[in-house]
């Protein structure tokens, strides 16, 4: 059966009015399934500017998969079933989704896939969400996701596609009503499946965070802290000279929770260094910092800002520093029709491992400015429909190019 065939099939199966299935309480906990149907125009869907693509579509490397670049640019058709379970254990909450997104690439018909979709969450009380928690001292979550990701990303300029697996742990205890430390991990490992647009192959990688937190506990709304942070990366199957194998520290300073009557969010300045493990690569290090706030105008309008500016590793074996910045607007004009708008702008500065093919290039950098608005509608009690448009112009070197997303979404859960 073909993917489109697929599509058919399960868009009758679960988006049918006719269909609706109701929340079930069962021995296991509460079930009730969801689905999604959606459809994108992507003008760079490889994240590349046009001379970028001819290159790659004529060129005769055996680096690049040239016989998977059919167009530029493509229309997306997305589909996604899920089950849902949810399970309150005292103090304990579990919940799960397992499922399957189906999409069709209208042109380039190779990139089209079928995953599976895997998460699981533990959490106590939703303890790490709270100050003061109903239940105890100590507090703690998990989190474990597997499934495959697929997706253009104009960082790397490809079309990326890659399986992961991801476990996350997290504890915090509080040790006096003032007082409390806190610490987590965030496993994950991507496996590679992908041809690249460029002749920087990829490589397996896999990243082991940990951090160590304080917590001054100035009132049950706000928090001030320090943390110190380790992060081990590793690349599987290295073949030349890279970047992505490294060990990097940091040490922060911040507050999280609501900072006056009208804003909250958390923010966070500090300074991370990292080692890489390849002599001919010094090490790197920078102020890194961390913003998402919230300004609450009235009842209907929002204003947000994130910013983030931090080190992170390619699987393309080198290094990025990004300062990415976002302000945006949300404001709800009825009780069922919402909406948002946002510019953006961000700074990526690369750094390369020594290569004799190029060894006049050990770093370059990409601007990008962005701005994009969508529009959010409650249908009835069991669908929604979205849609939006995003546009994106990126400078690198020599070369830049516009990006154009126009995208719709209609989503049922019952």
């Amino acid at each position: 059966m073909s993917r489109i065939s697929l599509l058919c099939f399960y868009c009758c199966s679960f988006l049918l009015p006719q269909c609706s299935f109701a929340l079930k309480e069962t021995a296991i906990g509460k079930l009730d399934v969801s689905a999604s149907l959606s459809g994108t125009y992507d003008s760079r869907v490889f994240g590349i500017s046009s001379t970028a693509y001819q290159a790659s579509q004529n060129s005769s490397s055996s680096l690049i998969a040239s016989q998977e670049i059919q167009s530029e640019d493509d229309f997306i058709i997305s589909f996604s079933p899920a089950l849902h379970l949810s399970k309150q254990l005292r103090w304990f909450s579990i919940t799960g989704s397992t499922g399957v997104q189906i999409t069709q690439y209208m042109k380039n018909d190779d990139k089209s896939f079928i995953i599976p979709i895997t998460t699981l969450s533990v959490d106590f009380d939703e303890s790490l969400k709270k100050r003061v928690s109903n239940n105890a001292k100590i507090r703690f979550s998990s989190t474990f996701d597997l499934g495959q990701h697929i997706g253009t990303s104009v960082l790397e300029q490809d079309l990326v596609s890659y399986s992961y697996f991801t476990l996350g742990l997290n504890v915090r205890y509080n040790h006096s009503p003032k007082f409390g430390v806190g610490g987590g991990t965030n496993y994950s490992l991507r496996k590679y499946q992908t041809g690249s647009v460029s002749e920087r192959p990829y490589q397996d990688l896999s990243t082991l965070p940990l951090h160590l937190s304080a917590f001054y506990i100035y009132s049950e709304k706000l928090d001030f802290f320090t943390q110190y942070g380790y992060s081990k990366t590793k690349g599987r199957g290295v073949t030349g000279p890279s970047l992505t194998d490294s060990v990097s520290h940091s040490i922060s300073f911040g507050a999280n929770g609501d900072l006056t009557p009208k804003l909250s969010g958390n923010a966070q300045i500090g300074y991370t260094v990292v080692d890489f493990n390849n002599p001919t690569s010094p090490n790197q290090d920078n102020l890194t910092l961390g913003l998402a706030l919230n300004w609450g105008l009235n009842e209907k309008t929002a204003l947000n800002l994130d910013v983030d500016r931090s080190f992170s590793p390619s699987a393309q074996g080198f290094s990025m520093f990004s300062t990415m910045s976002r302000f945006g607007v949300t404001h709800r004009f009825t009780q069922d029709l919402s909406g948002t708008a946002y510019l953006s702008y961000g700074i990526i500065d690369y750094t390369y491992a020594n290569i004799p093919s190029i060894p006049s290039r050990d770093s370059s950098s990409l601007d990008q400015v962005g701005m994009g608005f969508s529009l959010n509608k409650v249908l009835s009690q069991h669908f929604t429909t979205s849609g939006g448009y995003d546009y994106s112009y990126s400078k690198r070197d020599i070369d830049s190019f516009g990006r154009h997303l126009l995208s719709a979404q209609i989503t049922g859960r019952f």
